[in-house]
């Protein structure tokens, strides 16, 4: 998902702080600093994340609505039936792994716009987050079509859904996602929309800090008024998440304050009154699973983000966690099509352990290679190609100034924003 679904890397490159800066002055920007160490404790929540999501989807599910089509990869419709029943109990709650992703994309997205435009936002974004969609979304779908075992061959409007889904938009206009999984996707979406706007006037504590308690208010008079559109913008089923990740982010930065720890507080409030157990929509989990532990997973959320904001897990530092956190977003977009079809096939000839695992090895290959080669590769031409279209835009604006002035001397002052914090002296152009 994401950052929710793994969509940034977890070092403050570009961020301007460390672990050991000192709070800057609310509301001003911040000067940048040496480059911060990894935040390793991160990658592993991450990671974490991912996993839980996809035994969720493997053990506790087993199925999935693809291509106006349920598939089962597991040949029956209740996967309790042939795996050990505290697995799938543990399991089922897997699915709030996704709200861990929008805790993570919280705090990595305010902490990747820091010192940034817009232009470089938007820059970073889309070459972090399109190289491993479009391979997954052709990869899925070559694999759905030349795999009949999960019955996908026949898939009305193929060619128009693919072609759809490569803009990742697909959920706005009504087209199905070739894999469901990209539901998360769109909710990422809209996030780093809303957070552009703070972005376009230039990151600072004070913006942010505004941003997220409107963000919470109006959330609230969304859900009061059951506007729909209003609803699919401010998305008040997922605001509180993205909300404590900014809030935790602040706190990782500047420290702990009343109104930070308060902001923390209010979200978690509002997303463990949103929890409840569904059962009735997934029944092919067989079993009416309480809603208790879901609070638990909840404050466990909220506590280790908690723990890495206020610098507790400094102290994890083992390389390798990078490789895990690197694959959580490849793992999270290819297990549920190519996950199913692997189980599939192995399945017909394996009982249910060996399966798994050969299915979990399988898919964390597939997973590296695309790290390792597909996502440098289409990464590098992304970040040249949006950034030479930038430069070509700056350059055709500057020209177009009258002799003596630039864009720069144009620069739109908001309040609280005085000509030192301004975004064209504070940040770098695009």
């Amino acid at each position: 998902m994401t950052e929710g679904v793994g969509t940034a890397g977890v070092t403050a490159a570009g961020t301007g702080t460390d672990s050991n800066v000192k709070p800057a002055p609310p509301g001003g920007a911040a000067a940048p600093t040496a480059r911060p160490p990894r935040l390793y404790a991160l990658d592993l929540i991450r990671f974490i994340a991912a996993a839980v999501v996809v035994l969720r989807h493997w053990v506790a599910t087993g199925t999935a609505y693809v291509g106006n089509h349920w598939v089962y990869a597991w040949g029956i419709a209740q996967p309790r039936h042939i795996a050990p029943f505290p697995l799938v109990a543990v399991v089922t709650y897997g699915d709030l792994g996704v709200q861990l992703f929008f805790l993570i994309s919280g705090f990595v997205i305010c902490m990747s716009s820091w010192g940034r435009t817009l232009g470089q936002f938007g820059a970073s974004r889309v070459s972090r987050l399109y190289p491993a969609y479009w391979f997954s979304v052709l990869a899925s779908i070559a694999v759905l079509l030349a795999l009949p075992r999960l019955g996908v061959h026949r898939w009305p409007g193929t060619f128009n859904d693919v072609l759809m889904n490569l803009t990742m938009t697909q959920s706005f206009y009504g087209v199905h996602d070739i894999d469901p999984v990209y539901w998360t996707l769109a909710a990422e979406l809209r996030f780093y929309l809303l957070f552009a706007i703070v972005v376009a006037f230039g990151v600072t504590y004070r913006r942010v800090m505004y941003f997220c308690w409107l963000w919470v208010f109006a959330a609230m008079f969304t859900k009061v008024t059951g506007n729909g559109t209003l609803n699919q913008i401010l998305q008040p089923a997922y605001a509180p998440y993205f909300i404590a990740g900014v809030a935790f982010f602040l706190i990782w930065r500047f420290g702990p304050t009343m109104l930070l720890w308060a902001l923390v507080g209010v979200s978690f409030l509002i997303a463990q009154s949103q929890t409840a157990p569904d059962p009735l929509s997934f029944p092919e989990i067989g079993w009416a699973y309480p809603r208790w532990p879901m609070l638990l997973c909840l404050v466990l959320f909220f506590a280790l983000m908690a723990l890495i904001a206020l610098h507790k897990l400094d102290w994890v530092r083992w390389k390798p966690l990078a490789t895990l956190g690197a694959l959580t977003y490849p793992l999270y977009l290819l297990h549920q099509d190519i996950g199913f079809t692997m189980i599939a096939y192995l399945h017909r000839h394996l009982s249910f352990w060996p399966t798994l695992g050969l299915a979990a090895f399988g898919i964390l290959v597939l997973c590296y290679l695309v790290q390792r080669f597909v996502e440098p590769t289409v990464q590098r031409l992304l970040k040249n190609g949006v950034k030479n279209s930038l430069l070509a835009m700056r350059r055709a604006d500057e020209g177009a100034q009258p002799a003596g002035r630039s864009s720069r001397s144009r620069a739109f002052l908001i309040p609280h924003q005085g000509a030192a914090s301004s975004p064209s002296q504070s940040e770098p152009a695009p």
